[in-house]
């Protein structure tokens, strides 16, 4: 048959499985196939390869072993592709290298989360000392304004307070304590040059005892007015005075001053009546001050009987003050202030007393002598 016989068929066969390389696939790896060498004249033999598909070759004598060589030859230096599958393989290997790229879109997404918590984790810190800034500033702003108002309101009380003492000075409470009442004694011994060191200590004893008892006690402050020098509104202003520290010492809650008995305005005719007279205002007060208690009317003497009771007290927590001048005390030769001589004076001018009642009453009423003859 020649060149178109059935042995030219079987070589062309033999060249067409050539083309394919054994054991690999058409779909195998597309750069293993990508990277094969090809001819320099791809266009020409691929004609010429198809030009011999296409014709009909038939199987003579003529077909020499040095034509099958020689198109072995060209069989082999043929591209790996042809023209009409070029595409096929260009859509081939785009479909093995989008799993590639899917795989690393996929892997900078699993890393961009990543990124993003560590961006979103400064912005919060960022965020959260920005906003601890803002709390402080304000806070501190807040501070400087609550202290500005507390001052404010203090100094608005404190003009508030100075108002009222300075419209009523009476309703500020004050503590006149013993510490006081001492020291200001004290004082009252060295303005009036007081010589008698014991006088004032029994007053100073006496007043604490009556304010830690609640009870009473009198106090008799003996002068001589036929003392050289003796100066009686000096003597009176003294015992004033201490009347009025006493007072405060003792009802340091009132405004009311130590009570003094008149005896040129005395209208009472009995000791009751005399009693009831002067009771509230020694409750108020605390003190009562009785001047020149030798000339107090004998039907009035009685009434100390029940104020100079130590034990059961006509008024609680008060003190008694007489004054007594030694001169008029005629039976005292020696006019000593001691207390047998005050009373023998005392039990003279009030002779009307009974003499069952005379005893107890000048015990009463002559209970700490304040000796003051050398002092005015």
């Amino acid at each position: 048959m020649g060149k178109y016989g059935l042995k030219n068929r079987r070589h062309e066969d033999v060249s067409k499985s050539s083309l394919r390389e054994p054991g690999v696939d058409e779909t195998d790896n597309v750069m293993s196939k990508l990277a094969r060498q090809a001819s320099p004249i791809p266009t020409r033999r691929n004609n010429e390869s198809k030009n011999r598909r296409n014709s009909i070759q038939l199987a003579t004598d003529d077909y020499t072993d040095e034509e099958s060589d020689n198109e072995n030859i060209l069989s082999k230096s043929s591209p790996a592709t042809f023209s009409c599958y070029s595409e096929e393989l260009y859509n081939s290997a785009l479909q093995n290298e989008l799993p590639r790229s899917r795989n690393t879109s996929s892997h900078s997404i699993n890393l961009s989360p990543n990124r993003q918590n560590n961006i979103s984790n400064e912005n919060l810190q960022n965020s959260s000392l920005t906003s601890l800034q803002q709390n402080k500033n304000k806070s501190d702003k807040l501070g400087t304004s609550n202290n500005l108002l507390i001052a404010i309101i203090i100094l608005l009380l404190s003009v508030v307070i100075y108002m009222q003492y300075v419209s009523n000075p009476g309703t500020v409470k004050y503590e006149y304590n013993k510490f006081n009442f001492d020291n200001d004694v004290e004082n009252l011994k060295e303005k009036y040059k007081v010589k008698d060191n014991y006088s004032i200590l029994q007053v100073k004893s006496g007043v604490a005892t009556i304010f830690e008892k609640q009870d009473t006690a009198s106090f008799i402050f003996a002068y001589n007015s036929n003392s050289n020098n003796f100066n009686l509104l000096r003597f009176n202003n003294f015992v004033d005075d201490i009347a009025s520290m006493t007072s405060r010492y003792l009802r340091n809650e009132s405004n009311k001053v130590h009570v003094t008995v008149d005896l040129s305005n005395l209208t009472m005719q009995t000791a009751k009546e005399f009693m009831n007279h002067y009771q509230n205002d020694v409750f108020e007060s605390g003190v009562m001050i009785v001047k020149d208690i030798d000339s107090f009317p004998s039907q009035l003497a009685m009434a100390f009987h029940y104020y100079c009771d130590e034990y059961n007290p006509l008024v609680k927590q008060s003190a008694i003050f007489f004054t007594l001048n030694l001169a008029k005390c005629s039976n005292n030769s020696d006019k000593k202030a001691t207390h047998v001589n005050i009373e023998k004076c005392l039990a003279n001018k009030w002779s009307t007393v009974d003499k069952e009642k005379i005893g107890p009453l000048l015990t009463r009423v002559v209970n700490i002598v304040v000796d003051v003859t050398q002092s005015f």
